[in-house]
């Protein structure tokens, strides 16, 4: 089977570290040239940025002044990969205004901002993947008993990959997104990691490297488009 990916671009927005860091590390195995954006500089990262075809943009995505420059990338990628959204876990009666506004713009608009860039330029080439990552259970339209505002944002962003498959399918472009159950991201104290391994129907942490070989498979077929993928070891069936 031909490689579908194979020489073209990618975004990868939350690309330095966790999910997004292994998702790059798999584009740029199927001979995909990656610029990966994120906030950790580590020595792995440089590392991996000195192999050639893959390039960093370190920035603090909170700060508005980078959002501009970083639309620019996203018109001209053929792949746009939104692996970022910071958690927020607190009941709403002490939830602030700040961090509402924090945690939808992250979760939401933001990646919102970075699919419109990106449409533009798939538009023209008459190409174009887009994959959201929602959170785990925002497959569906359900509640959430702490962390409301959060899951509110990754709820609206399932609905913004319906829309844009369905609006754009005829440009050759495919939107989907993958929700990840409680994943070993490399990011998690020894704490968390005992707490969310008890979570999953099996005691143990999602390999960050399952959930990439499912956003590849989204990523290679025409066909697979509006797809929403929980990836949980059946957390969601509960």
């Amino acid at each position: 089977m031909d490689n579908v990916l194979q020489g073209k671009s990618a975004l990868v927005v939350g690309g330095t570290s966790g999910i997004g860091y292994c998702l790059a590390q798999s584009l740029l195995q199927e001979s995909v040239s990656v610029v990966m954006q994120g906030q950790s500089n580590s020595k792995r990262v440089a590392s991996l940025c000195c192999q050639g075809n893959v390039a960093c943009f370190i920035c603090d995505l909170q700060k508005a002044s980078y959002v501009g420059e970083l639309c620019k990338y996203a018109n001209a990628a053929d792949i746009l990969c939104v692996a970022y959204g910071p958690f927020l876990q607190k009941p709403l009666d002490m939830t602030s205004a700040q961090e509402w506004s924090a945690t939808v713009y992250a979760n939401l608009t933001l990646p919102g901002i970075l699919v419109s860039s990106a449409l533009a330029g798939m538009k023209e080439r008459l190409w174009g993947r887009i994959l959201l990552f929602g959170g785990t259970e925002t497959q569906v339209l359900r509640g959430f008993r702490t962390n409301a505002v959060y899951g509110a944002a990754k709820t609206g962003l399932i609905s913004l990959v319906k829309s844009v498959s369905m609006e754009y399918a005829q440009y050759g472009i495919t939107a989907n997104a993958v929700c990840p159950g409680f994943t070993d991201s490399g990011l998690l104290s020894e704490n968390t990691r005992a707490i969310w391994a008890k979570k999953n129907p099996d005691g143990e942490l999602i390999n960050p490297t399952t959930i990439t070989d499912a956003a590849l498979f989204l990523l290679k077929e025409c066909a697979y488009n509006g797809v929403i993928l929980p990836v949980d070891k059946g957390w969601s069936s509960f």
